[in-house]
């Protein structure tokens, strides 16, 4: 089931676009994965995605490098300030529940941003569409 779970994930996820450990990191806890294996698991999952969608952009040309070197970045350091913390809170609380609501949490923000960010585009579209005819 966890493999047949796991394909329709990914078929959504490239859909989609979501990155495919968001969408994963549920399914595992409900495996009963230790949250801060799962987290790992999220981690690797997402970096391979990322990592081949960068080198898709710059197969196609379109990768802008100052760009990418700065969120890079900011990425790991985010991702090592994160880590840290939440290791922390672990380690001095002995709670790994912390991993879950951070999941649920960043899933919520995804669950509703993307819709608004799908009718700000079809608003600016149809705007766009206006203004050529007018």
């Amino acid at each position: 089931m966890l493999a047949l779970f796991c394909a329709i994930a990914a078929m959504l996820c490239g859909m989609t676009g979501i990155a495919g450990g968001m969408v994963l990191g549920p399914l595992f806890l409900r495996y009963n994965m230790l949250p801060q294996v799962m987290a790992g698991t999220n981690q690797y999952i997402t970096l391979v995605a990322s990592f081949s969608v960068m080198l898709q952009f710059a197969y196609a040309g379109s990768l802008n490098i100052h760009y990418s070197i700065m969120f890079g970045v900011l990425t790991v350091l985010s991702a090592f300030t994160g880590i840290y913390l939440v290791n922390l809170y672990v380690q001095r609380s002995g709670k790994q529940s912390i991993i879950a609501v951070i999941l649920v949490v960043v899933l919520s923000m995804a669950l509703v941003s993307l819709p608004i960010n799908y009718l700000m585009k079809a608003q600016q579209i149809s705007e766009a569409a206006k203004n050529t005819s007018a």
